[in-house]
């Protein structure tokens, strides 16, 4: 056991001692400063009203003290802002406190207000029912003197001075300022010195700190010299008979008493020896039983092993022939019906129709004899596909003419697109020769040719046009209708084998879903892929980009 148990134990103890001790001693010293500053505005509210006493006892006997015996008025110099100055001074001078009387615009420059003062004097303007006004938090800021302001009110002993008419010079030789019973005169400012509490509030903090700091020294060395005693010297014999069963011995047992182990230690001492006990039966039990059941594991997992390589086989077996089956025949039930419902669209055109020309019939023998050659490639192709599985089908490249594949669409489309009332057309754009399986490439154009002639109204429009890719790597292949569209959803699976948007295998006659899946197979094939872009009853876009491949040409 390393002593880093004892560093676990004393550093949280420590951190949680240290924070409580910085809040007590924190808190106090909030305490005492919310106490003090309090005392001091009870100390500035008293002193304050005892300076309003002796101007209110002036402003009262201010006649009486201004009238002769005889009973002539005659002023005497004596009036409550000279006694009420004359006073604060006299304070001021035998004390530490300031004591002043000032207004916005006193009448002696010397009584003008400071920034306290004019704080003061704004805010009785504002607060006309404002008793007090005092600097918050001054003992925490680096004032040296509690700032407390007390508004002075106009009242009728003021009229002589302050009333009307504005302008008129009183008897103290200043102009009257036309004020009214209740306006603000001026305030009466008191400035208590704290210097003397902030340095008895230091000295209780340093004292508090000491107390604290040898708190926590105490309660340190006890947790180290408890811990140490009752915790880590048990726990490192326990860890030793730990390490010595690590190592096999499995006789290995621990002494309580020995070692000093108490309470829960004790219990654990105990119950390691009960452990030991039980692990050494255990292990001479199953010793001989570890060869026999070895062995019988061996002989077991061999014949599971046989076993399932054969069900693997079975499996891969049963599953190739269930896929080709069901390949085979969707397709066939797909694939064939294009060509076949070409060729009768056309024999049905020249059954039906005694005065047709002669070019009419022989495009219509040409047109049946075209979809007879494609029919048989298409079966070709469904034998192909069902190679395509096992990876066995191979592109035939050869030199293409784009203007080719489109003439052949078109003869093979055109009927179909006629006969259900849908206008067809089949554009090469300015494509170049290119080297392609002609074949799969008809392929994929007749696929998604058909199928958006399929899902087209009749009045709808079927389009196919080539072209080159604007950087020129792909040939592409734009075939679009305005029919029901594809929406979101099913535009994810519509190229998954056997899938129909909406529809399954289970409607053979409407397609099988394998036209479009060989329709992509055929385009990666070339190395190429299919897009789709369409919108619910909007129609579709699908685009099919072939990398160019420029074939070489020249005569030996």
């Amino acid at each position: 056991m390393k002593p880093r148990l004892e560093l676990w134990l004393a550093i949280p103890t420590t951190v949680v001692i240290t924070l409580l001790l910085l809040f007590s001693v924190m808190a106090e010293v909030w305490l005492e400063q919310k106490q003090y500053e309090e005392s001091l505005r009870e100390q500035a509210y008293i002193l304050s009203e005892e300076m309003q006493a002796a101007w209110d006892f002036m402003s009262v006997n201010q006649d009486r003290i201004n009238t002769d015996g005889d009973g002539t008025y005659t002023f005497k110099g004596l009036h409550c802002s000279i006694v009420g100055t004359s006073i604060g001074a006299l304070f001021t001078h035998r004390t530490d406190y300031v004591i002043r009387y000032t207004a916005s615009q006193p009448r002696n420059p010397r009584h003008a207000p400071d920034e306290f003062e004019s704080e003061a004097i704004g805010f009785f303007l504002s607060n006309p029912k404002a008793k007090e006004y005092y600097a918050p938090d001054a003992l925490r800021s680096d004032d040296d003197y509690f700032r407390y302001a007390v508004p002075l009110t106009m009242d009728s002993g003021c009229v002589s001075c302050h009333g009307g008419p504005k302008g008129e010079i009183d008897v103290t030789g200043f102009p009257k300022e036309g004020m009214e019973i209740g306006d603000l005169v001026g305030i009466a400012s008191i400035s208590i010195p704290t210097d003397q509490y902030k340095r008895d509030l230091a000295i209780r903090i340093g004292q508090r700190a000491f107390l604290s700091a040898g708190v926590l020294t105490a309660c340190l060395l006890t947790i180290v010299l408890v811990s140490r005693r009752f915790v880590i010297k048990p726990l490192r014999k326990v860890e030793g008979a730990v390490q010595a069963v690590a190592s096999g011995d499995l006789e290995t047992a621990i002494d309580p008493d020995a070692i000093g182990a108490r309470g829960e230690i004790r219990t654990l001492s105990k119950q390691f020896n009960a452990m030991t006990s039980d692990l050494a039966a255990l292990h001479r039990d199953l010793e001989g039983l570890v060869e026999v059941r070895t062995e019988q594991l061996a002989e077991a997992n061999d014949s599971l092993a046989e076993q399932a390589r054969k069900l693997e086989e079975m499996n891969r077996r049963l599953t190739e022939n269930d896929l080709y089956k069901s390949h085979f025949f969707v397709m066939m039930s797909h694939e064939l019906r294009t060509p076949i419902t070409a060729i009768r669209a056309f024999t049905a055109m020249l059954a039906d129709s005694e005065d047709l020309d002669r070019e009419t019939i022989s495009s219509a023998i040409q047109a049946i004899r075209t979809n007879s050659q494609s029919l048989s490639r298409l079966v070709d192709n469904l034998l192909e596909s069902a190679r395509m599985e096992a990876g066995a089908v191979k592109l035939e490249k050869d030199v293409v003419d784009v203007g080719d594949v489109m003439y052949e669409l078109s003869r093979t489309l055109d009927p179909l697109a006629r006969d259900k009332g849908i206008a067809f057309k089949a554009e090469a754009g300015d494509t170049p020769l290119i080297m392609a399986d002609q074949g799969k490439l008809l392929h994929i154009l007749e696929n998604l040719g058909s199928n958006a002639i399929k899902y087209t109204s009749p009045g709808g429009n079927v389009s196919v046009r080539s072209y080159m890719s604007e950087d020129s790597r792909y040939v592409c292949f734009d075939v679009e209708d305005d029919g029901m569209g594809i929406s979101e959803e099913d535009q994810a699976i519509v190229f998954d084998k056997f899938v129909q948007a909406r529809n399954s295998v289970s409607r053979p006659v409407s397609g099988s879903g394998l036209g479009l899946t060989l329709a992509k197979e055929y385009a990666e094939l070339h190395g190429g892929r299919i897009l789709l872009e369409s919108t619910l009853g909007k129609g579709s876009l699908f685009t099919v980009r072939i990398p160019f491949e420029e074939p070489e040409l020249g005569f030996e």
